[in-house]
């Protein structure tokens, strides 16, 4: 007579099975979220919200399936959720060990560039010029200027070649040969889901810095952000719009599309007044565009990222109380390289700064 199988085997086999599908699926979520947020990123409303979403969210789900894998599953599995954590470190949360290109050049041939979104300096301006000064930049190009600071501003930077040209003002220990400040944008109504016709700002301005290098086409940016779309969206929080029985995410899904697409066209019009100068070119400034952002990457990827090439970790820029995006950028055309990137260590403003050092390509 046969005996009977015990209760607790089949139990076993579907905690097994339950472990299996949890080991594995938690890396093809990771690998689905990295391809929608790569490949269609600011097209879709819900991408968006990934795009500005703090992304240590890709490892909340880690320790559980750790848990459970080791528990039920085969060791292989246990083994796939290394490489699941290092997907989320590296690719989703962009964090960089740092590759030096050749050595430090000598002071005289080098521009070291420090570039700030001060937030209208709403942390008082000495704060501000401390960090900058900590980092002993040759050029400043300073994001949310206003014209109320530029009395106190050109006083902290007397002796500097400096401008101000709406939100933006740059202090430069080198002459600036020429200042351009690009037309508006006009967007046609319907154009991007916008509602009506009008003109904005192309939100950068190009300067022309007679350097060490030579000229060189500096430009300084600050495109349209997301908060307005995403504050919307959010309302009053997920759980007081649950209780006042609104759908929650249900408004502001068309200010996030437009906020987006306005954002692309200036980007491109960024990008094509950059590639146009025919002298060595640095693009730095709040780009408003997140690691995995699609408008970036088809639109600013021909450009040298100083902190991708000689950066070390995260790069993260804001919110400066605990940053989790890097949207704060120095990118340098092929006639240039970055020998050296920093981040700011003072919460002066609603954004930590970053500095790089710039010398000629080899």
């Amino acid at each position: 007579m046969d005996s009977p199988v015990p209760k607790s085997r089949p139990l076993r086999r579907w905690l097994r099975l339950f472990a299996i599908a949890v080991g594995i699926g938690y890396p093809l979520a990771l690998l689905m979220a990295w391809l929608l947020l790569r490949l269609v990123g600011e097209r879709w409303w819900v991408t968006i919200v990934g795009l500005y979403a703090p992304p240590v969210g890709f490892l909340f789900p880690a320790p559980v399936v750790i848990a459970v894998a080791w528990a039920w599953a085969p060791r292989r599995i246990l083994l796939l959720q290394v490489g699941s954590l290092l997907f989320a470190v590296f690719p989703l949360m962009g964090l960089h060990l740092g590759t030096l290109h050749g050595g430090a050049a000598p002071e005289a041939d080098a521009i070291r560039i420090v570039s700030y979104n001060i937030d209208v300096g709403f942390h008082g301006v000495p704060a501000l010029v401390a960090q900058v000064q900590k980092l002993n930049p040759n050029l400043v190009l300073l994001q949310e200027a206003g014209d109320n600071l530029a009395a106190e501003l050109t006083a902290a930077f007397a002796g500097w070649h400096t401008d101000l040209h709406g939100q933006f003002f740059v202090a430069s220990r080198f002459p600036l040969t020429n200042v351009y400040e690009p037309p508006p944008i006009h967007y046609q109504a319907g154009e991007g889901g916008g509602q009506r016709g009008g003109d904005g700002g192309a939100h950068f301005v190009r300067y022309t810095v007679d350097s060490p290098l030579g000229l060189v086409d500096v430009f300084s940016v600050h495109t349209t952000s997301p908060h307005e779309g995403l504050d919307e969206m959010r309302g009053s929080g997920f759980l007081h719009e649950l209780r006042a029985g609104h759908i929650p995410l249900s408004n502001g899904r068309g200010r996030l599309n437009f906020n987006a697409y306005r954002r692309a066209r200036q980007v491109q019009g960024l990008a094509a007044a950059a590639a146009a100068s025919p002298r060595p070119v640095i693009i730095a400034g709040d780009t408003n565009l997140p690691g995995l952002s699609r408008i970036f990457r088809e639109n600013l990827d021909g450009f040298a990222d100083a902190f991708a090439s000689v950066g070390r970790g995260f790069g993260y820029t804001y919110p400066s109380k605990l940053p989790f995006m890097r949207i704060d950028r120095i990118l340098t055309n092929g006639k240039l390289r970055a020998i050296d990137f920093r981040v700011g260590d003072t919460r002066a403003s609603d954004h930590l700064c970053v500095s790089a050092t710039i010398t000629a390509s080899r």
